[in-house]
């Protein structure tokens, strides 16, 4: 079958990576004759209204037809939820080229870890792949939007807000070492980051925790361009991975931060693990929040996570 591919490049996505590697790239489409389309994201939030337009545009035709997202997860992110919005009653699959700071859905999906490789897998692909991915419905605001990666709320928040307004994350992924742009972040955050009363319904069951810390909805292990947060979470899987660590002093955060780095912290007294389809989070303090890596804001909290599933474009087995 003959795949065309509307392509979505986002040229700031790895601190202007993405436009530095995009003619190469092209080269690569040249050489093996594919028919693609070329939409560039010119502002925040464009990437949705391309997807979305080009959706819409070829409701009647979307046989054949692949929208590949160049640039991080933050792309990924707004392509796949612009073309979600359409609600086709055939989807048109997304690809996602992995050239931005993070790239942890490429990490839970074991893509390759550089372009060259991982554009095979894309572009060899011979059928989609319907993966889970996460939906979330915010009943203060009355939004809702799909997520591959993950949602969290207090401290990776802040840290994501904190990484994403330093020079230093320009600087560090230049020379591509963008994720410990989340690790000076994370040093800087972790001292003014207070608990916060969390209310968690899985299952008919409800936890109550008087000083949640870290709160995150997953689709796959990976946050913070690759901390393996939730070790179990998978994108074949279908239900999400909750984590909750209590305010832990000093001398815990530390312990807490070392059984991450050996994968042992979700045993941990002050870590509570779910695992479940659906899961209501209600926090009625002001908290930031963040979705993939994008930045949702401080606000309040009484919000529904579940699974919905959509076509990928990608074989990572190739």
């Amino acid at each position: 079958m003959a795949v065309k591919y509307y392509v979505i490049l986002n040229d700031h996505a790895g601190a202007g990576r993405a436009k530095a590697v995009w003619p190469a790239i092209e080269e690569q489409l040249n050489q093996r004759n594919v028919t693609f389309e070329l939409g560039r994201s010119q502002y925040a939030g464009h990437s949705i209204l391309l997807a979305h337009q080009f959706a819409k545009n070829h409701a009647s035709d979307p046989a054949n037809w692949v929208v590949l997202a160049v640039g991080g997860d933050g792309t990924l992110h707004q392509v796949l939820n612009g073309l979600n919005d359409a609600h086709l009653t055939t989807p048109i699959p997304v690809a996602y080229l992995p050239v931005g700071s993070g790239n942890d859905f490429a990490r839970g999906l074991k893509m390759a870890n550089s372009w060259r490789p991982a554009l095979n897998q894309i572009l060899d692909c011979t059928a989609a792949n319907w993966l889970t991915i996460g939906q979330y419905r915010d009943t203060i605001k009355q939004s809702s939007s799909v997520f591959t990666n993950n949602v969290g709320i207090g401290l990776d928040a802040a840290i994501v807000a904190a990484a994403n307004s330093s020079r230093l994350k320009v600087f560090l992924n230049r020379i591509h070492m963008g994720k410990l742009a989340y690790l000076f972040s994370f040093i800087n955050v972790v001292y003014n980051q207070q608990g916060f009363p969390l209310t968690v319904h899985v299952n008919g069951h409800r936890d109550i925790y008087s000083k949640a810390f870290l709160v995150t909805v997953s689709n796959h292990p990976y946050f913070g361009g690759g901390i393996n947060i939730l070790p179990p979470a998978s994108v074949s899987d279908a239900n999400l991975d909750l984590i909750v660590v209590e305010k832990p002093n000093l001398f815990k955060m530390i312990g807490i931060a070392l059984m991450i780095a050996l994968g042992r912290h979700l045993k941990m007294k002050s870590v509570h693990h779910y695992h479940a389809a659906k899961i209501h989070l209600i926090a009625p303090s002001i908290e930031y929040g963040q979705i993939d890596g994008e930045e949702l804001g401080g606000k309040y909290w009484d919000t529904y996570f579940e699974i919905t599933q959509y076509p990928f474009w990608i074989d990572p087995t190739i």
